[in-house]
């Protein structure tokens, strides 16, 4: 689930904001200020910032320069009474601009764009060795807007790995030709420290909790889909275990 952190002075608009976004499957956390969102960013995981300007103590000029020294890939969209070309001249490089006199659809387009381009950035590696399951995953991790990279084996996924520093989660199945997933993942947490893996198989989650007991999580092939989006959104978005 995308994190949205709403720095906004007036009550009454940032409770809107809230309001839609949650209606819309989005995770929300308020500010009223530019320094109780620097305590929030500085604990929780953030995805993307709607951002004021005219605020009390420090405008969101000021916060935006700083925040974007330690927290660079925290995208930010500024909210504003201003027109968007002065936006443009107060805070330079957002990733969009929202003029407060525009209507709230066009709010959440933006918003939404920005969400798709963060997904976008994220690619996930599925390592299984039936095309079925493969294209299972496939359709259902691109529509929720990921990039997919697959392998139909274990030693075709660790060469991918080896190649590419853009994966920030891998799918790995446990019943495979050549390598098993237990052997996988040994090696991947050997040489991938960092990387999160979901096992997915056919075995239930209890059984698997009991074969590899390190895994980040667990997925069991008969739960519906959805399920997995959201263990995959959690370990993404968080550095603790579903």
């Amino acid at each position: 689930m995308t994190r949205i952190l709403i720095i906004e002075d007036e009550e009454k608009v940032r409770r809107m904001y809230s309001t839609m976004f949650k209606n819309e499957g989005f995770d929300v956390i308020e500010a009223p200020d530019a320094i109780q969102a620097s305590c929030i960013l500085n604990k929780e995981y953030i995805d993307m910032i709607l951002l004021d300007i005219k605020m009390p103590q420090v405008y969101g000029s000021v916060f935006y320069d700083i925040m974007k020294i330690s927290h660079k890939k925290v995208k930010v969209i500024v909210a504003s009474v201003y027109s968007i070309e002065e936006q443009k001249k107060m805070i330079q490089g957002a990733d969009d601009y929202y003029d407060k006199a525009h209507g709230l659809d066009l709010l959440l387009e933006k918003v939404k764009k920005v969400e798709r381009g963060i997904k976008q950035q994220t690619s996930i590696l599925v390592i299984d060795d039936e095309p079925r399951i493969r294209k299972i995953y496939r359709h259902y991790l691109q529509e929720n807007g990921y990039r997919i990279i697959e392998a139909h084996d274990g030693n075709d996924g660790l060469d991918i790995l080896r190649k590419s520093n853009e994966i920030a989660l891998v799918i790995l199945d446990l019943a495979m030709p050549q390598k098993s997933g237990f052997e996988i993942h040994e090696q991947m947490k050997k040489e991938f420290p960092g990387i999160k893996i979901l096992i997915a198989s056919v075995f239930n989650q209890n059984d698997q909790k009991f074969l590899l007991p390190n895994a980040d999580d667990y997925y069991d092939k008969s739960e519906d889909a959805s399920r997995m989006i959201q263990k995959i959104e959690k370990l993404i978005h968080t550095d603790c275990p579903a």
